[in-house]
């Protein structure tokens, strides 16, 4: 079995926001869940070795999980694919959007948005990679 709290703690290690230690551990629970659900509707390829798995309880998190043992791949796999879920709402944040039109000089908030984008762009390309490279060495075509 592999731990919801397994894949929670692999993601939180690459998400660079000291806030999140301050939430309550339940609220951030819940979160990292949602995210979670997102990232496993976006993420086909792996449906198969994930679709068994334990209703969620955020007090609980060490205790319930996957049914199966899930390979580092895939935990991985999940895990950034929790930071891509955590990337989104930032790109698209308010503060973001009006700096990218904004006129004015000096602080650019557009250059920092531009950074979260290209985040977001090699995220997704290291689960592209991880996913394909998975197949390859999973595929019994080439034993």
């Amino acid at each position: 079995m592999t731990s919801y709290a397994e894949i929670f703690n692999r993601a939180l290690r690459s998400i660079d926001d000291p806030s999140l230690a301050q939430w309550p551990e339940e609220d951030l629970s819940n979160e990292l869940y949602g995210w979670l659900q997102s990232a496993i509707a976006k993420l086909p390829q792996i449906r198969a070795e994930i679709a068994e798995r334990d209703n969620f309880d955020p007090a609980n998190t060490d205790a319930i999980g996957f049914t199966n043992d899930l390979s580092d791949v895939t935990k991985e796999v999940l895990a950034l694919g929790i930071k891509r879920e955590w990337l989104a709402p930032q790109i698209a944040s308010t503060t973001n959007t009006w700096a990218r039109f904004s006129k004015k000089e000096g602080y650019s908030q557009k250059e920092f948005l531009e950074g979260l984008r290209a985040l977001d762009e090699d995220v997704k390309l290291e689960i592209r990679k991880l996913l394909r490279d998975n197949t390859y060495i999973n595929n019994e075509y080439f034993d």
